[in-house]
């Protein structure tokens, strides 16, 4: 079982003109799948635009699966949801965004090593790895801290 994002690509959506490629950010926090919409396209800057909503389930199965009940037109809410409340500093989203995964990510190493499933010595590696990712994405932080990136 994986704790590190996974990315799913869907099917691209049509709004209005324009196409917009849409995947599937997944994540393991150690106890359940969770899973955001992902838009890339026109208007949104490098990297795209995540959705608002978060979609949970047992299994990263069932994160998918909860996603593809949604339907072409509630995605496309989703979407313009997003597009509505989009953040002005994208840049800055990104770190913190990386910095919440890594935190899961270490959460979920924690928790194995503290119920028994990973041995100390490897979970003890994996942590050290996981805070030194931790302090270079906030020693990073300052090189994107007020820099609007607000997408046209």
């Amino acid at each position: 079982m994986g704790i590190r994002d996974e990315i799913v690509d869907l099917p691209a959506m049509q709004v209005g003109d324009e196409w917009y490629e849409v995947s599937l950010q997944l994540w393991h926090d150690g106890t359940k799948y969770a899973g955001r919409l992902w838009f890339a396209g026109a208007g949104m800057g490098e990297g795209g635009m995540p959705g608002r909503r978060l979609f949970y389930g047992s299994t990263r199965e069932d994160v998918i699966d909860r996603v593809g009940e949604l339907g072409a037109e509630a995605q496309r809410g989703q979407f313009r949801h997003a597009m509505v409340d989009r953040r002005r500093y994208l840049l800055l989203r990104a770190a913190t965004d990386e910095i919440l995964n890594r935190v899961r990510e270490l959460n979920a190493v924690a928790v194995a090593w503290r119920t028994g499933v990973r041995e100390p010595e490897d979970a003890e590696r994996a942590m050290d790895g996981i805070e030194s990712q931790l302090h270079e994405l906030v020693d990073g932080l300052r090189e994107v801290a007020g820099i609007e990136d607000r997408p046209a």
